[in-house]
């Protein structure tokens, strides 16, 4: 597994913390779920909107914190992650999704729970992917088990073989 880059620096505008990572890139990382999650009552500090503002770079890159000792905060694989989720998901991207699963047309489509001619709206980008259908693609690449209890493989087409 590749090594997850380290912050360098990092701000915040509401919710969204912009993420410099050392090497090289930028991502803007929307942290509303994160923070609405749960935690510790140490996390409480996060309510505060002036706390919030003031994200600190700690644990030399590998979390951003709110507090001096950076027990507060999230770490680097956690950001990527989000970060990863939160791509676009459009034409392009759910026809690498068919292609890397090895789905037909009618297979993607049965799956997702669609009609083959919205499936075919996706891939040419004339209509917007609803993200219900970006999650379950990304999932479903994600938890082969996932994709194996909901994946019905069509028949071949054409004619069947002669017997002998």
């Amino acid at each position: 597994m590749a090594e997850t880059s380290r912050i360098e620096a990092v701000s915040i505008a509401g919710t969204v913390l912009t993420v410099r990572w050392l090497g090289g890139g930028t991502d803007d990382i929307d942290i509303a779920g994160w923070l609405a999650r749960p935690g510790p009552s140490e996390f409480d500090i996060l309510k505060d909107p002036a706390v919030l503002a003031r994200p600190k770079v700690k644990g030399w890159g590998t979390v951003v914190a709110w507090d001096e000792e950076g027990d507060v905060g999230i770490d680097n694989v956690h950001l990527r992650l989000l970060a990863e989720q939160q791509k676009p998901f459009r034409a392009a991207e759910i026809l690498d999704w068919q292609n890397r699963m090895g789905l037909s047309n009618h297979e993607a489509a049965k799956l997702l729970n669609v009609g083959l001619s919205t499936f075919h709206t996706y891939k040419n980008g004339s209509a917007s992917i609803p993200s219900v259908v970006q999650i379950a693609c990304r999932a479903m690449e994600r938890d082969p088990v996932l994709f194996e209890a909901h994946y019905k493989p069509s028949r071949p087409s054409g004619r069947p073989p002669k017997a002998a």
